[in-house]
């Protein structure tokens, strides 16, 4: 894809981090641009600094783990654009961190309803258009999370590798069909955006009780704070994103410092060896 401007993209987790990054991206080459989120005040403020950018902006409240919001966003786009041109499924959550024995149900549906079932619900909605169409890109993203097996975040981990297995059975399929709406699979590291405060969104009937609750320390927090000035920033992906779009890249992977630990998994794989990852999915920063 290289024309851009008129057409429109539609971007899940538009409001902040990745996501308005990308709307950003997308603005500054003149697309409309519709904005998915469940912060009503964060997704205002969003849609004002896009438009400021002279291009439409069209906010839409919407939690993408639920189907009837999903369908709305849906309505919304095809009544003012018709089929997107650029579908982002980028909305996610870092629920269910901790020592899995101590998870709660709810914390595995948390991170299964956002993480996974917003992509579901995105695709059931925009991808009949997109294919009627025959044109367009799908950005899913997914995370390094995907392609390693570090401990400590099972629900998410788990979310994540389906988010890469759909991205990369959609592209299958699609280029099986000779479709000319292509695939993405964003697979980011640690980026400096809010998801570690995740928690602000949580659902009322998906919180924990203080019992069940496991509590981050201070320690943790402060090591977070440090490590974000180092990583990559929104913008930074944001332009790896558009690159690809451009370039019709499938994978989009944000830094160099997992590249050991993907390699040492898969090889494992190929060997029947033990997996390979240990510590913790920030660690590879401190090494």
């Amino acid at each position: 894809m290289r024309e851009f401007e008129g057409k429109t993209a539609v971007i899940t987790g538009g409001a902040s981090g990745m996501g308005f990054a990308m709307a950003e991206s997308f603005a500054r080459v003149g697309m409309n641009i519709v904005l998915a989120d469940v912060e009503v005040g964060a997704l205002k403020e969003a849609a004002e600094r896009i438009e400021a950018l002279a291009v439409t902006a069209v906010p839409v409240q919407t939690d993408v783990a639920d189907e009837a919001d999903m369908d709305h966003l849906h309505d919304v786009v095809r009544q003012r654009f018709g089929a997107p041109d650029i579908l982002c499924l980028n909305a996610g959550v870092a629920g269910g961190g901790g020592q899995t024995d101590l998870l709660t149900t709810k914390d595995w549906k948390w991170a299964i309803d956002v993480n996974l079932y917003g992509i579901i619900h995105g695709l059931r909605v925009f991808l009949g258009d997109m294919r009627e169409s025959d044109a367009g890109h799908i950005v899913v993203t997914a995370s390094v999370a995907g392609l390693t097996s570090f401990p400590g975040s099972l629900p998410y981990n788990a979310t994540k590798h389906a988010a890469v297995s759909i991205a990369e059975g959609l592209f299958s399929e699609l280029a099986e069909a000779g479709s000319g709406v292509a695939v993405h699979c964003l697979c980011p590291g640690v980026v400096s955006t809010n998801i570690h405060n995740s928690d602000r969104n949580r659902p009322k009937e998906l919180q924990n009780t203080p019992a069940d609750e496991q509590p981050r320390s201070e320690e943790f927090a402060g090591f977070m704070e440090r490590l974000y000035e180092d990583v990559s920033k929104p913008h930074e992906v944001a332009e790896l994103v558009f690159r690809a779009i451009v370039d019709g890249q499938f994978w989009i992977q944000t830094d160099g410092f997992y590249r050991d630990a993907i390699a040492a998994r898969h090889r494992s794989i190929e060997n029947d060896t033990d997996p390979p990852a240990r510590g913790s999915i920030i660690s590879v920063y401190s090494d």
